[in-house]
């Protein structure tokens, strides 16, 4: 029961996280009429569709048995990765090293990825260890 929640509550919150947090307490760069978006934009945007994706995820775990709920967990730790590839490597933010988005967006996606992964990754052990 306690890898069913811990299985499921975990990606729910940082998924909840990655996708508002761009949005609200690690805003990105405004967008001004008229003008092309920036980088944080869009890495804003493919954040708030990762997160909802993790936090689905999260909410099926609820609902299955351990081999299944491993295999999502799997799933939550790849979407992690991106979490982490998208402000880094795929898309990125503001050039500017004083931009709020490189400063406070960026190590905050790259943290949140860290923690999907780190917890995705002990779920999928414990779960492992009890289907056997």
């Amino acid at each position: 029961m306690k890898n069913r929640i811990l299985g499921g509550i975990v990606p729910i919150v940082l998924g909840a996280l990655i996708a508002v947090g761009p949005q609200t307490f690690a805003h990105v760069c405004e967008v001004h009429e008229g003008k092309m978006p920036m980088a944080c934009h869009y890495t804003a945007q493919a954040a708030l569709g990762i997160g909802i994706v993790i936090a689905v995820l999260g909410l099926i775990a609820l609902f299955v048995d351990g081999r299944i709920r491993a295999g999502i967990n799997i799933a939550v730790a790849l979407l992690g990765a991106l979490v982490i590839a998208v402000p880094t490597v795929l898309i990125g933010v503001c050039k500017g090293a004083m931009m709020h988005c490189h400063m406070v967006t960026l190590p905050t996606l790259i943290v949140l990825g860290v923690l999907t992964i780190v917890f995705a990754a002990i779920d999928v052990a414990l779960d492992a260890r009890h289907a056997k």
